[in-house]
């Protein structure tokens, strides 16, 4: 993914947070086909997973924003082994208890995902960075 293309998604991203979403109006702002059908699959996803912390009776707040500047930050691969591309939101503490937030889901990949290590240090040090200004700041944006 490109740099453009990234800032693309999370232009429209951005975009779907104050109007209603149309998906007409999302395709022409995605730019591409490409684009639009990325953007989609993960508004399903973090939609879906939202829908599941509202079923179990956990927290469900994680946007699309959120989660488009989460798999930035990990440049789209898994983050736990870091060099396979992501398939899966995986959570860091259980959905039960840790909900669908931005300080909790991290992409991964499905190996990763049945053999994760809770010490990653690196993942955490990025909760915890996402943790601080998720307190004073609304929406994050690409560099």
């Amino acid at each position: 993914m490109t740099p453009e293309d990234a800032r693309t998604l999370l232009e429209v991203a951005e975009w779907t947070l104050s109007h209603r979403k149309r998906r007409s109006t999302i395709r022409q702002l995605a730019r591409t086909e490409e684009n639009y059908l990325l953007f989609i699959q993960e508004l399903e996803r973090v939609e879906s997973e939202c829908f599941r912390a509202h079923s179990l009776r956990a927290e469900a707040t994680l946007t699309l924003v959120e989660w488009l500047n989460t798999l930035h930050y990990f440049r789209w691969h898994c983050a736990y082994c870091q060099s396979k591309p992501f398939q899966i939101m995986s959570h860091y503490i259980p959905l039960p208890q840790g909900g669908t937030t931005a300080t909790n889901c991290i992409p991964a990949c499905y190996h990763c995902r049945r053999c994760r290590q809770k010490e990653d240090e690196h993942i955490r040090s990025y909760l915890a960075q996402v943790y601080i200004p998720k307190q004073s700041v609304a929406t994050c944006s690409l560099p």
